[in-house]
């Protein structure tokens, strides 16, 4: 039987692919057999990544695909060849994204902290509930987020932006990922946000990476 994550935002540019990218080769360094699922034909951001890393040599490997359209992304899904398919979605397209929410097993909707941002993660996640997708399979996560300069304001902007969504359905991941060079830098040579070389930013988006893990394990604990 093959799992699934499938990897959607309200916008582009929400670190779906960062999240991907991470989520793939922590599976893979579990012995777990998988697979990419690029469905943004014009951008190709994990499978560009994916071609970047295997040059480099870094391992494990990921084996990416591209998929022009849900139905091919879904027989990957359904053969049973893998373990776990992380599906990367475009930016919000009511059908398609309807459509690899109702196919994955959990959601990942990845957000900043600006309201701007939790609004339009919370109108998706409400759009897909509508459309028939449990709201127990999505699971909000911080990422991207710029940091304030003091700890006490990071602390602050942290528990302002749980609480927005304290009163929805969805699952919150702890921690969040900041946005920092540091961490781009490492996705540019092919590693991801957790093979990072520098401790801090590495431990914040390690958590937050492990922290999905553990939920996609709660979810999925009866398959």
């Amino acid at each position: 039987m093959t799992l699934s994550i499938a990897l959607i935002g309200g916008k582009g540019g929400v670190t779906k692919s960062t999240i991907a990218r991470a989520l793939g080769v922590a599976y893979a360094a579990a012995d777990w057999r998988v697979l990419g699922a690029d469905l943004e034909l014009g951008q190709a951001t994990i499978r560009k990544w994916a071609k970047r890393r295997e040059e480099a040599g870094f391992l494990p490997s990921v084996p990416v695909q591209s998929f022009g359209a849900v139905s091919m992304a879904a027989k990957e899904v359904k053969n049973g060849s893998w373990d776990i398919v992380i599906l990367d979605c475009p930016a919000f397209a009511s059908k398609s994204s309807i459509e690899v929410a109702e196919l994955a097993d959990m959601v990942v909707l990845p957000t900043r902290f600006s309201i701007d941002d939790m609004e339009s993660t919370a109108e998706t996640a409400n759009s897909l509930v509508v459309a028939g997708v449990q709201p127990e399979k999505i699971a909000i996560v911080f990422s991207g987020v710029a940091e304030a300069r003091s700890s006490a304001e990071r602390e602050r902007d942290n528990e302002d932006a749980r609480a927005y969504f304290s009163t929805t359905p969805y699952f919150v991941i702890d921690g969040y990922i900041p946005h920092q060079k540091a961490l781009s830098t490492a996705q540019d040579v092919g590693r991801t946000i957790t093979e990072c070389q520098y401790k801090g930013p590495r431990e914040k988006a390690d958590r937050v990476i492990q922290g999905i893990i553990s939920r996609f394990e709660s979810i999925t604990e009866d398959k």
